[in-house]
Formats: structure tokens, sequence, C-alpha cells
């Protein structure tokens, strides 16, 4: 009697892809799981916002800008804020770009938010921009441009910002109580004066500084 065969399984048929994941805002896709953080400071107290789902490109950059910019003028009002509002905002470009590397979104049902302006074409960062540039304009500009040398004639009186023989010159007034030398023509140097610097000359002439009389 023969022996009948071996029943074959069926094999199995694999599962597919999973459907892609819609914007918990507007159920549109393509959308990508991400965080988007603001902060702010309360002065004695800090709050740490956060914004965690799944986001399409549209609704992603619409939070994305809108608690960046409230960071930019909430976020600086407390002493630990000065050190948190810099690192909310560098951890936010992360999750911006992983917004934009999305396809614009298709299939939304319901309405999508707003995108706004962009960041930096929003008051808050209009103002900082403008505090850096006065900042930069008063402080950091004017050390950055050479002053104009100082150029002394025979009979100016000035003072050394610097320890003899070393020479940074300034020139102030012979009745001033600041004046520590006065000036004379180079040949008319004797015992404790100093010959200075040619480059201090408006004639290009050798000058010799007398310690004032006190």
């Amino acid at each position: 009697m023969a022996t009948p065969p071996h029943h074959q399984p069926l094999s199995p048929y694999g599962f597919g892809r999973p459907a892609p994941s819609p914007c918990d805002i507007c159920g549109a896709i393509p959308a990508v799981h991400t965080v988007v953080r603001g902060h702010q400071g309360l002065v004695v107290t800090l709050r740490f916002l956060t914004e965690e789902g799944t986001f399409c490109r549209t609704c992603g950059t619409s939070l994305y800008r809108k608690m960046t910019s409230d960071t930019l003028w909430q976020g600086w009002w407390g002493l630990l804020s000065v050190f948190a509002a810099p690192v909310t905002l560098f951890m936010n470009i992360g999750a911006r770009s992983r917004i934009r590397a999305l396809p614009h979104p298709v299939g939304n049902l319901r309405p999508q938010l707003a995108p706004g302006r962009r960041v930096l074409a929003r008051l808050p960062a209009l103002v900082i921009i403008g505090v850096l540039l006065v900042g930069l304009g008063t402080f950091v500009v004017p050390r950055l441009i050479p002053s104009a040398p100082v150029s002394f004639t025979a009979g100016d009186c000035g003072r050394n910002n610097a320890e003899w023989p070393e020479q940074d010159l300034e020139e102030v007034g012979c009745s001033s109580a600041e004046a520590e030398f006065w000036l004379s023509d180079g040949e008319k140097c004797w015992g404790m004066d100093w010959l200075v610097h040619i480059d201090y000359s408006a004639e290009l002439k050798s000058l010799c500084a007398h310690p004032m009389k006190k």
C-alpha cells in the first residue's frame, strides 16, 4: 500500500509595509515624529515647553516657527534662562532639519496650521538682531578701527599710558594735572628725558619729553 504524500504547508505570505503615520494635526502624509521645544524664563522659575508628535512639513514648520519665536522673547527673563534659552534654540535646529526634509504634504483631512513668517522675519528676532547690531557698533567696531596717531610738536604736553621706555603717548593740556611731560626739540634732551618716537611727531622730527615739575 502506497504511503500518502505528506501535506505541504502553504508558505505564509509576508506582511506588507506598515501604512505611514499621518500628521497628528491635519492627517496629511508624509509626516515625521519629532519634538519641538520652547522655553520661558519667569525670573525665579523656568518653564520648558514641548510639542511632541508626528507632524507634516506644513504643521511642523508652523510649530517650529512659533515656539522658536516665542522663546526668543520669553526665554531670557531669568538667571538660568540665559543658558537654557540658547540650548532650546539649538535643539530645535534638529527638529527643523527633520521637518524640512519632508516633501510637501498631501491628503490632509483637517485644516493645516499656517506656517506664518520665517523666524528671522518676526518681531522678536528683529529686535534681537537690532540689539546685537547696536552692541557691535558700540563696543566691538570702535576697537577694530585703529585710532588716529597722536601728532606732537615742540611745546605740547602729554602723558604716557605705558611704562617708559615703552611709549603709548596721549596729548593733554599743559595746565592739566594729568600732564606728565612737555616736549622740546630732540637736540635738547638731557638727564631723565626720553626721546619720543618719531611717529608721534607731526613734522617727523625728533622730540624730547621732559618730566613736568610737580
